[in-house]
């Protein structure tokens, strides 16, 4: 959540069982008395037990107010006075319930009555004071593509890329590639594959189970072997730099050293899920649900809305050889009611009628209450008695947000009629698959499906229509909400971004942009041939290019 943030944040999430100390330390510049601010929040605002409770230490000694108890939004809790005797001083975070305690920041503080700012923008230029972060980051790269968000769609669009010569920044903000498809979020990849990048980079584990990580290992290891690939993992982009309609660079912050860089390069792939580069850079889009008039839809609502499909959080539990115990969650019972169960996949979804991206806490949130809420339920008969929670999501998986608009919108009548284009670049294979929920404010989903045949994803979906130099790959590509039902899955968003990592190449061999390639069918044939023969055009040749890794496969 660093958008809303400003920064990302430490989570307590032991499912039940307090999480070991966090800790850290630095240098003050004199001794003597400081007043402790945490930043933090209740998470459970409506209960008054919050579950999220913790004790801050300040050189081994605990302060007297206990932290993650103050009701509304994130703010600074005053922690009280501490007493400084050393140069240096230790802090560690001590966990007090294992439930999803949270802390953005410590301050400590030697001024009178400061008290530091909440406000989301002085905030913002508080942090850059306080740790001598300049606004404008002080290193420059140039690439000649850069690649934001490492789920399998921009894994697709770098390794791609790579492969015909471009040098290329593949930038992700989580410590793991894969995106939905990761160890943290665990769904399968559906749909078909064809392409062999995307079938090196799918996951092919079923939903929540642990063979998703060694998948993880497998995914790097493709994505390290490109030795045109620079990979910054736990880089999170926030903004952009921009001249006219064209993007000139994406800055970026690393998660946990909090170092910023810029990254230029004539051109960009968005592949961020929420549309972020394409959002900073004043891309048209759209978000919601379009009316049945706008597009003859036979599955839209009569009248426009900002309904999304929702964010899911997948879970596990497993039984053990003796007796375990689970805490009693009180503040769970009014999510859970008197549910009980004792796994949970893709359909443990919600915020259908929120804002995905800036509610996607509160979203998270809710199902965290929903599932410890049905686990504790599940606890109380004799059959669950050596039964305990092995993995739980904290971080939701989403379907739906932003979609970046392009010279062509994908609907829910070209996916049922095959999707037949001159200019077609994927192959979607999945029904039109639109999640709703079960009843209002419920934590459950339902598939609603229109079963559909193959049906081609045109190039023209794939590019901004108004910044130039700027593609997407993923859930954010040009469609309506229908027409989102199908091709989201990451087996045809991979190939969305492979198509994205040929055209760039062959917007530097022309020297133009997307819209050149999807322009001229000369250049659009040279594109289809780059991706390979799945796709349903008569007389495409795939291209015949060396194995890059012949070497490495022989060894």
């Amino acid at each position: 959540f660093m958008q809303q943030m400003g920064s990302p944040y430490l989570l307590a999430h032991g499912m039940g069982r307090p999480v070991a100390d966090a800790t850290d330390g630095g240098t003050l510049g004199e001794n003597g008395s400081y007043h402790v601010w945490v930043r933090t929040r209740d998470w459970i605002p409506d209960h008054p037990d919050s579950p999220g409770k913790f004790q801050v230490l300040i050189d081994g000694k605990a302060l007297a107010e206990t932290f993650g108890t103050k009701k509304g939004p994130w703010a600074w809790q005053d922690g009280g006075n501490v007493a400084i005797t050393g140069n240096c001083v230790s802090i560690a975070l001590h966990d007090l319930t294992g439930f999803e305690g949270r802390c953005d920041a410590i301050c400590l503080s030697n001024e009178k009555d400061f008290v530091p700012p909440n406000d989301a923008a002085k905030l913002a230029a508080w942090r850059l004071a306080k740790t001598e972060t300049p606004e404008i980051p002080a290193k420059s790269e140039s690439f000649d593509l850069v690649v934001v968000g490492g789920g399998i769609a921009g894994c697709g669009a770098s390794v791609a890329a790579a492969r015909e010569g471009l040098h290329v920044a593949l930038i992700h903000d989580r410590p793991v590639l894969g995106g939905n498809a990761s160890e943290e979020i665990r769904v399968r990849t559906e749909g078909r594959v064809d392409n062999d990048i995307v079938q090196s980079l799918r996951n092919f584990a079923p939903n929540g189970q642990d063979a998703a990580i060694q998948d993880d290992v497998n995914r790097e290891v493709i994505v390290e072997m490109e030795k045109n690939i620079s990979l910054f993992k736990g880089w999170r982009a926030y903004g952009v730099v921009t001249n006219g309609s064209r993007i000139t660079a994406v800055d970026a912050q690393n998660i946990e050293t909090g170092e910023r860089r810029r990254f230029t390069a004539p051109m960009f792939v968005d592949s961020t899920g929420d549309g972020w580069i394409g959002f900073w850079a004043g891309a048209e889009f759209r978000m919601g649900r379009e009316s049945s008039n706008e597009y003859s839809e036979s599955r839209a609502p009569k009248t426009a809305d900002k309904m999304t499909m929702g964010n899911t959080v997948q879970w596990t539990s497993e039984l053990t050889e003796e007796p375990v115990t689970f805490p009693d969650v009180p503040w769970a019972m009014s999510v859970a009611g008197k549910d009980a169960a004792t796994s949970g996949n893709w359909d443990w979804e919600y915020g259908m009628e929120k804002n995905t991206i800036e509610d996607a806490e509160e979203i998270r949130d809710h199902i965290f209450r929903a599932i410890y809420g049905n686990f504790w339920n599940a606890k109380q008969k004799p059959e669950n008695a050596k039964r305990q929670l092995h993995w739980v999501a904290y971080i939701a998986g989403k379907r739906e947000s932003r979609r970046l608009l392009g010279d062509y919108i994908l609907t829910e009548n070209d996916v049922v009629n095959g999707g037949k284009f001159d200019d077609v670049v994927a192959l979607g294979s999945w029904n039109i698959d639109i999640h709703e929920p079960m009843k209002p404010g419920y934590y459950r989903s339902k598939a609603v499906m229109t079963k559909v045949n193959p049906y081609g994803v045109p190039f023209r979906c794939l590019y901004s229509r108004n910044i130039e130099n700027l593609m997407m790959a993923g859930r954010d590509i040009s469609v309506t909400h229908v027409g989102l039902g199908g091709p989201r899955v990451q087996n045809t968003t991979g190939q969305m971004g492979v198509a994205c990592g040929y055209a760039a190449a062959l917007c530097k061999k022309y020297a133009v942009l997307p819209r050149g390639i999807a322009q001229d069918q000369k250049k659009i044939r040279e594109l289809q041939s780059l991706i390979g023969d799945y796709l349903p055009i008569p007389d495409i040749k795939p291209a015949i290019r060396p194995d890059a890794h012949a070497d490495k496969k022989k060894k």
